[in-house]
């Protein structure tokens, strides 16, 4: 058996510190960021969850979060989906809330991406605070026809989402 030159060695133990000390100062820029968010928990779940926040800057780290929004906004217009079919009853309610959803994965989401992208953070916040009162616009479209909403959990998952976005994306401002 031959074994390796200390010089080599000594190569792949600096090569090995040096990766460390990266992913360390990159998931740093992470906990830095959802530090001055409204929920830092839910900031870090956001973020930990793309794989490609371990190399973002703060911008990259927004565009995860409208990114995040997009695909919340996708599986409640699937949930108002099936809850037309299983409870037509709440159509009126559940149409209204199929157009604010439609506002946030049609309109909001493309405008902050391209605010984020152009280096106008001002309109990404925009949209990101938008989409937060759309879902409390869909939750009390229920009350506004006299039902009991079956969607609280998913309109406040959205509102708590869309306001921790906008906190990353106010760091820009």
């Amino acid at each position: 058996m031959k074994f390796s030159s200390p010089l080599t060695i000594l190569s792949l133990l600096l090569l090995l510190q040096q990766t460390l000390l990266s992913a360390m100062a990159d998931t740093q820029l992470i906990k830095n960021t959802c530090k001055g968010t409204p929920s830092s928990s839910l900031c870090l779940k956001i973020l930990l969850a793309d794989p490609k926040s371990q190399h973002a800057d703060l911008t990259g780290l927004a565009l995860i979060g409208v990114n995040a929004i997009n695909n919340k906004g996708l599986k409640i217009i699937k949930q108002i989906v099936a809850l037309k079919k299983s409870r037509p009853e709440l159509r009126p309610a559940l149409d209204h809330c199929a157009e604010v959803y439609h506002a946030v994965v049609d309109a909001d989401v493309p405008s902050s991406r391209d605010a984020l992208r152009g280096g106008v953070a001002k309109f990404a916040e925009d949209g990101m605070a938008d989409s937060a009162v759309e879902a409390q616009v869909c939750e009390r479209s229920f009350g506004e026809h006299g039902y009991t909403s079956p969607m609280t959990g998913s309109n406040n998952a959205m509102h708590d989402v869309a306001n921790v976005v906008r906190a990353i994306i106010r760091k820009l401002l």
